[in-house]
């Protein structure tokens, strides 16, 4: 009796079992649709995009100045900017504007360049800036995180000259999981300016994979080690290494390409003329060695910091190769692998300002 009693239950709950599922997956795909639904389109063609300066073009809608305007246009609830000089007014309009609009925007800069009258007209209407104070190097970041979700970096500071005037290049990748070490970079910066100590690197996901294959290792400094990577890169070129250097005082990785030629590399670069002069530059040493090493010859100053590995292999970011990069300065660096289309795009700015 007690066990017939005990039987029907389960009976009539096996038999509601199926609907229950039913039930339970209708509510998930309910969820699911109203989060895809909801969630922000993808407002690039694919996961990465490559960007240069175009010198002179003041009017052309291509410019790294209008093209960062029409990302931040598009930021729809959150932008953190490390940005180490800041004296574009369309690009200070832009981040007002989002402010306006309900974007949280938050700003760190370096302390040497604070009292830019775009910085404080950023501050006028109350959007948060912190500079690093007295710290011994450089913020020598110039990233941009919109949304969780795009990372924004190279070699451009956010200036007319920058824009205008000298050879840079950015990079936009959409990747949550690249964002995240840079809003945590970003994080660390703004809150050592708030409690005046400042924290070690912390790269939550120091390799990722975007959709298409690419692979992107990240580094900041100087609580990373930025150099050790960077050299064993370059140790493990087979058939070629370009690069294109603004500062370029680092022995142990002018050693490197130096080895590497002399192994039968095909390793070739050009240099900022001004800072070839210095008496730390690695450019005698090569021309010495007999590297086709060459020195730009644009009026403005030659920008970027890059290297170009096995036309697959691109490092770039706001890292100059020097030990002030490496020990002193906020940097940040990124080594994408496995991507001939970004590096074509690199070896073709390459070949443009060494014609």
């Amino acid at each position: 009796m007690s066990s017939n009693r005990l039987d029907k239950p389960q009976g009539k709950l096996k038999k509601f079992l199926p609907f229950i599922l039913i039930l339970i997956c209708a509510v998930a795909v309910g969820f699911g649709i109203r989060y895809y639904k909801n969630r922000p389109q993808p407002t690039i063609e694919a996961a990465w995009e490559v960007y240069f300066s175009e010198v002179g073009a003041v009017d052309s809608p291509y410019s790294l100045e209008k093209r960062l305007v029409r990302r931040i246009g598009a930021a729809q609830e959150r932008v953190d900017a490390a940005l180490y000089d800041l004296d574009a007014a369309p690009i200070a309009d832009a981040l007002i504007e989002a402010y306006n609009r309900g974007v949280r925007v938050r700003i760190v800069t370096e302390a040497d360049n604070s009292d830019d009258s775009e910085i404080e007209r950023l501050q006028e209407v109350g959007i948060p800036v912190v500079d690093d104070g007295d710290n011994e190097g450089y913020m020598h970041h110039k990233f941009i995180v919109i949304d969780e979700r795009y990372v924004w970096t190279g070699s451009y500071n956010t200036t007319y000259n920058g824009a205008y005037k000298n050879s840079n290049n950015v990079i936009l990748i959409d990747s949550a999981q690249l964002a995240y070490n840079f809003t945590q970079e970003f994080r660390e910066l703004f809150l050592a300016a708030q409690v005046g100590k400042p924290f070690g690197a912390f790269v939550a996901y120091p390799k990722i994979a975007l959709g298409d294959g690419t692979e992107i290792a990240t580094y900041f400094s100087p609580g990373g080690n930025t150099i050790s990577p960077l050299v064993k890169e370059i140790m493990s070129a087979e058939q070629s290494i370009h690069f294109m250097a603004f500062s370029f005082t680092h022995d142990a990785l002018g050693s490197a390409m130096r080895a590497r030629f002399k192994s039968g590399i095909d390793v070739r670069g050009v240099f900022e003329e001004r800072q070839a002069n210095n008496e730390y530059s690695e450019y005698e040493a090569m021309k010495k060695a007999g590297l086709p090493v060459v020195l730009d010859k644009n009026r403005g100053a030659m920008h970027h910091k890059v290297i170009v590995i096995d036309r697959e292999t691109v490092i770039t970011g706001s890292y100059n190769f020097s030990k002030n990069a490496e020990k002193r300065n906020n940097e940040n660096l990124l080594i994408i692998k496995r991507n001939s289309e970004i590096a074509a795009a690199y070896l073709a700015e390459f070949a443009k300002i060494t014609r």
